[in-house]
């Protein structure tokens, strides 16, 4: 060989390395289909990935039809695929942690009820006890344990039991008997007591103003002989919040009643009796029903040496226990 044709073929061979230096990829490679998602801007951009790519797998046969660009992109999808598994991971370490949110929260509503609107709904009964105003009798409730001339004894809920004087003169005798609430029409007299469903809950009977509404504990359709008895609206001892209201029926709504009591809108209050409600009849009694084994819910005031005087006294007919 001569000395020309040696250095001729280190000349072409040296220009052919700096071709294939610059850019980046055999001569071959360039001639393959490139990607139809590509758009033609970006077709220059895959030229540099070939180089890294014969170091990260030496001696493979590249796959047939495929863009230079296109071996790394499955390697981005293996690398997500164990980003993603820690996503079931935090969801079962999320799964643990949801029981101990009804156990951190004992008893309590929400509402509702804080169903909602339990929320924004108050809990029955949880405000604390009424203070007893000065002029307010002495409410007791129990089962009459022993009757001995003007003097009765009743056993109270905590077990204990309390004497009370009585007599024809200054002790009024009511009895409660079973009613229905279909014997309810405009204009009965009756009394209830009940307590406010919340501020956000209103009474369905419609009006020039909205009303508050109430959940009744029970209802009385009161004797003819007694209208305007205790005519009014009052607080009550029954819950935390109760009250208790005398008037007449004004308006119906199903099981809504609006009990009136004087000549406004302001004057009534709304109360829902529900079904499983008592719903009895008051009437005028006598002593007759005052006797051992009896349920009743007494008004008493309590003298100046201790002894409590019977104002009136609630007697339940028939095992009836006076609900208020």
């Amino acid at each position: 060989m001569s000395a020309p044709s040696v250095w001729t073929r280190l000349r072409d061979g040296l220009i052919a390395s700096l071709v294939a230096a610059a850019l980046g990829a055999p001569a071959g490679a360039q001639d393959t289909k490139p990607d139809p998602t590509d758009t033609p801007g970006a077709a220059p951009a895959p030229a540099p990935a070939p180089g890294p790519a014969p170091t990260a797998a030496p001696g493979d046969k590249p796959a047939p039809g495929a863009a230079p660009g296109e071996k790394p992109a499955p390697e981005a999808a293996s690398s997500e695929k164990p980003a993603a598994a820690p996503a079931p991971e935090a969801a079962s370490s999320e799964n643990p942690a949801a029981p101990p949110a009804p156990q951190a929260t004992p008893g309590q509503k929400p509402a509702p009820a804080q169903e909602a609107g339990a929320a924004s709904k108050p809990v029955i009964g949880a405000a604390p006890p009424r203070t007893k105003k000065k002029d307010e009798p002495d409410r007791i409730r129990g089962r009459l344990t022993k009757v001995e001339g003007s003097a009765i004894w009743v056993q109270v809920g905590d077990g204990k039991t309390v004497q009370l004087k009585f007599s024809d003169t200054h002790t009024t005798v009511f009895s409660l008997s079973k009613s229905s609430y279909t014997e309810v029409t405009f204009g009965t007299y009756v009394g209830a007591v009940s307590e406010k469903l919340g501020d956000d809950v209103y009474s369905p009977i419609r009006r020039d103003s909205l009303s508050w509404l109430h959940k009744g504990y029970e209802l009385r359709i009161i004797d003819e002989d007694l209208r305007g008895i205790a005519l009014g609206h009052q607080e009550w001892d029954l819950t935390g919040t109760s009250v208790m209201t005398h008037g007449w029926v004004d308006d119906q709504e199903d099981r809504v009643l609006s009990i009136k009591y004087g000549p406004t809108d302001y004057d009534e209050t709304d109360v829902e009796v529900p079904r499983d409600a008592p719903v009895l009849k008051m009437s005028l009694g006598d002593k007759k029903l005052i006797k051992q084994g009896a349920r009743v819910f007494v008004g008493a005031r309590k003298e100046a040496d201790g002894s409590y005087a019977a104002l009136f006294i609630f007697v339940g007919k028939d095992g009836i226990v006076p609900p208020m």
